[in-house]
């Protein structure tokens, strides 16, 4: 045998070997089961089970705290500021805002600043009833209030709170702040021979509220006497925003002629600068009493105001 002969026959058997590895690499692998080519994508792999979705609609976080409702009405609409509560402001009369424009010295009408119209009427002033920059002066005067009021005082609620100062006792008997002359079933008044603030309200002597140590207490300084009634309910007295006593009501004031502030009579009368006169359809809460007399005497000018 030559080597020519020799060589194809042992390229023949490497051919034969080939084939023959090959078969039966196929085999294995249709025995083991086909390989999947391996898909590369750019999103991670997931192993675990994925949430559900939210059957309802999750509740969403405000973007900013709710505005509260206002409890005070406007008053861009005015040329002042009130500073007190307005919610039931039935009437206000200031000694040092006596008009819509300020103090006038000259003014024979003492305006209603809450804007109903309630203006206090035919003043007569001279050396016992004056305008000054303190408020008004009132020396042993009587000053009548609208009978709009009066209705109001024999309703199921008020409160009536009177601010003074340089408060002077001129009257033997009492100190009268404000009272009915009809029937005296409403009086507000210092009793000179206790030393006591009381408040008579168609009830008796003994059923009445009252404040002790009342001379030292009302000379100083700026001072506010306050109210409330409510009809078979209480009344109650409050001294500087400060809750003084109560005592039960009956289911009306039944107030008879003018109500009025100051007293003409030898036997009741007072000197003092007259700072305020608020007075409100309903009861007012201690902390708008408090608020209110720290605010006495603070109307001023509304710089929004704009004139139509």
């Amino acid at each position: 045998m030559n080597k020519r002969k020799l060589a194809l026959l042992t390229a023949l058997a490497v051919l034969v070997l080939c084939i023959a590895l090959a078969a039966c690499a196929k085999q294995n692998q249709e025995e083991a089961g086909p390989t999947e080519a391996a898909v590369v994508t750019d999103e991670p792999v997931v192993t675990d089970k994925p949430t559900e979705k939210p059957t309802e609609k999750p509740t969403e976080k405000p973007t900013a705290e709710p505005t509260p409702a206002p409890t005070e009405e406007p008053q861009n609409d005015k040329k002042y500021i009130i500073p007190y509560t307005t919610k039931g402001l039935f009437a206000l009369y200031e000694g040092k805002y006596n008009t819509e424009d300020g103090l006038d010295t000259t003014a024979t009408v003492w305006k209603d600043l809450s804007g109903n119209g309630n203006d206090i009427v035919d003043l007569e002033l001279g050396e016992t009833l004056k305008w000054t920059e303190e408020g008004l002066y009132i020396s042993a005067q009587k000053i009548i209030l609208p009978e709009a009021i009066a209705e109001l005082i024999n309703g199921e609620e008020y409160t009536v709170e009177y601010t003074i100062k340089d408060f002077e006792a001129t009257g033997y008997d009492y100190a009268t702040f404000l009272n009915s002359d009809g029937n005296d079933n409403f009086a507000l008044f210092f009793r000179l021979g206790t030393d006591e603030l009381e408040f008579k309200c168609n009830n008796a002597v003994g059923q009445r509220p009252n404040m002790g140590n009342a001379r030292e207490l009302l000379t100083d300084g700026t001072v506010t006497i306050a109210v409330t009634f409510s009809s078979d309910d209480v009344t109650e007295l409050y001294f500087n925003g400060e809750y003084i006593a109560d005592r039960g009501a009956g289911s009306s004031t039944n107030m008879a002629g003018n109500f009025f502030i100051g007293h003409p009579d030898a036997s009741r009368s007072y000197n003092a600068h007259v700072v305020s006169l608020r007075i409100y359809d309903r009861v007012l809460s201690a902390k708008e009493l408090e608020a209110n007399h720290a605010a006495a005497g603070t109307v001023a000018p509304n710089p929004n105001y704009i004139p139509e």
